[in-house]
């Protein structure tokens, strides 16, 4: 279903518009669209609409004619590929063919890889019975290649992490921007497409770690 952050009149008509794609297991559940709208309204004033993976369309899409795409991480870690490739083919096709700026986040992140052809899996393998490793709370990045992405930062910056998957190979469309000591590839972008993705979560930063904060402004001034 789609949903907006408020009613749409002559005074927000000219806001910029963000689709949301929910990436969680079920429609019902939010996960992290509350803290990605929170944030992106700390920033400025946009228009958001919501869409659950499993509602994409050609034409709703159309419909909305966003500005901007935003692929949510997943609060519900436990996912492989076979789930993937059954449930989240609409989201796949939309990573392949849009040509709107495209800003893909955790799990987002992995479905962009994933569409592009690379592949995924955990982080570190743990024998059967032994809780996954997961990469977890504030940690730091070391930025690969310069990116307007990354304007104003350091090379090196703080990022939130939550996540024991990660993306195995960076596809051929596509350059590496981050790492970290544990997962290598942290960022990427397409060469020729505004298609970023990003392992950590942008969203979700304070006052001591504020360099989540300019990467989402950077991207909305794409």
């Amino acid at each position: 279903m789609i949903t907006g952050n408020r009613m749409v009149n002559k005074e927000n008509l000219n806001m910029k518009k963000i689709l949301i794609i929910n990436n969680e297991k079920d429609a019902e559940d939010y996960g992290w669209i509350p803290t990605i709208k929170e944030a992106i309204l700390n920033i400025g004033n946009f228009n958001f609409f919501v869409l659950h993976h499993k509602e994409i369309n050609s034409e709703i899409i159309k419909k909305i004619s966003p500005d901007f795409i935003y692929l949510t991480g997943r609060v519900t870690f436990d996912w492989d590929i076979e789930e993937i490739t059954r449930d989240y083919q609409k989201e796949l096709e939309l990573i392949r063919e849009t040509t709107i700026p495209t800003l893909g986040v955790c799990a987002g992140h992995q479905l962009i890889a994933i569409a592009y052809g690379a592949s995924f899996g955990k982080m570190i393998e743990v024998e059967p019975g032994e809780k996954d490793i997961r990469e977890e709370g504030f940690i730091t990045l070391d930025i690969i290649k310069k990116d307007k992405l990354f304007k104003r930062l350091e090379k090196i910056i703080t990022a939130y992490e939550l996540h024991r998957d990660e993306v195995k190979s960076i596809p051929k469309e596509f350059e590496l921007l981050a790492s970290s000591k544990m997962c290598k590839i942290q960022a990427m972008k397409h060469k020729e497409k505004e298609i970023y993705s990003l392992q950590f979560h942008p969203e979700k930063y304070n006052e001591k770690y504020k360099d989540r904060k300019v990467i989402l402004e950077n991207f909305l001034n794409i």
